[in-house]
């Protein structure tokens, strides 16, 4: 939250945009990992079809908004803090000031991008947690990860960046359903389940 010593480095970064590029790019693997979830989850259209629909469509949301809040500050605020470092005296302040204002932007689309995360996977933990594609108890995961975002998301809205313990606590939490929903979704794995769940219950007479 020292914003002079922050701008300061931020325009001694050649590599602050690219940086951001690519932060941006692993964002949207993520997000393209939750769409796959989606069509792997909703062909037998069962009851919770309805709550992965609406983590698609904020998927969607959370993956403009995040595009938004790269572009910002990636790009938009990289500019503003090198105009700041290289202006002369007499107009630091005003050169500043707008900088100010790029990272109060930057502000509002870390927080609703924190939100409309924390939505996404409750949406999707709570579809996996009521569903049968996959084992539920890593639903419930996802969801305490989304409420963890949404907490922080609003911390952000009041108090600016920040690490707090929700973050670090929706973090851990999204980790680890990741890690569990990649293998359950690894085909050997899928296959795997598919043919339990279609096995009889007991033995087959002639």
């Amino acid at each position: 939250m020292n914003h002079t010593a922050v701008f300061r480095e931020y325009a001694q970064t050649d590599a602050w945009i690219g940086i951001h590029f690519t932060q941006w790019l692993a964002s949207l693997v993520f997000f393209g990992g939750l769409v796959a979830l989606y069509f792997a989850m909703t062909p037998k259209r069962e009851g919770t079809t309805a709550l992965a629909r609406f983590g698609l469509a904020a998927v969607v949301l959370t993956a403009a908004a995040i595009t938004m809040l790269q572009a910002v500050d990636g790009v938009a605020l990289k500019w503003a803090v090198d105009a700041w470092a290289d202006a002369p005296a007499e107009q630091e302040s005003s050169a500043f000031s707008a900088a100010m204002g790029l990272r109060w932007t930057e502000y509002a689309l870390q927080s609703y991008s924190n939100i409309l995360l924390g939505l996404t996977l409750i949406f999707f933990g709570l579809a996996i947690a009521f569903g049968a594609a996959y084992s539920r108890w890593p639903g419930w995961l996802a969801a305490a990860s989304g409420v963890a975002w949404i907490i922080h998301g609003l911390m952000v809205s009041y108090v600016g960046l920040f690490d707090s313990a929700p973050r670090l606590v929706a973090l851990v939490l999204l980790a680890v359903w990741a890690f569990v929903m990649a293998v359950q979704m690894w085909p050997s794995g899928r296959r795997g389940h598919a043919a339990r769940t279609a096995a009889p219950a007991g033995p087959v007479t002639a």
